[in-house]
């Protein structure tokens, strides 16, 4: 084979390499800019739909004693909320909201332990944490108009 034919065949090679390399690069940065998109337009609706759920958490423990399933229901929405925008999330949120479902339904040996599992003490630090966590989002959240 001709030396000029092995040199093109090189350098077809080198440059399919560097291609692939191109492409996954710039998938990588697509996903980037989708994931900012997503939370740029669904962040500031689900912080909302977020602080009601907490907002009606707050007045649910009050009677925790004699009707807790308004709370645990509120605390089922909320968790339904939090895994839904934990994609969107950078990784540093993203860590926050996986502990905090985590401490919200704690994993067993081989299942989630359920909601209503809670007592009114858990359902107060869980509570507490949860606005933490609303504060948190709704400052993403302005860092995102900034962008």
């Amino acid at each position: 084979m001709p030396e000029w034919l092995q040199n093109i065949n090189t350098f077809g090679s080198a440059a399919s390499i560097i291609g692939l390399i191109v492409t996954i690069f710039l998938f990588v940065e697509a996903r980037s800019i989708r994931k900012s998109f997503l939370r740029r337009v669904r962040l500031p609706e689900l912080n909302k739909d977020l602080a009601k759920a907490a907002s009606k958490i707050s007045v649910h423990i009050k009677t925790w004693e004699s009707d807790n399933e308004a709370a645990l229901e509120e605390f089922s929405h909320a968790k339904a909320l939090l895994e839904n925008i934990k994609k969107k999330l950078p990784d540093d949120e993203r860590k926050m909201v996986e502990r905090y479902l985590n401490r919200l339904q704690p994993k067993g040996l081989f299942k989630k332990r359920e909601i209503s599992d809670l007592n009114r003490e858990k359902a107060f630090q869980l509570y507490s944490e949860l606005n933490g966590l609303v504060t948190s989002l709704r400052e993403l959240a302005k860092d995102n108009t900034w962008n």
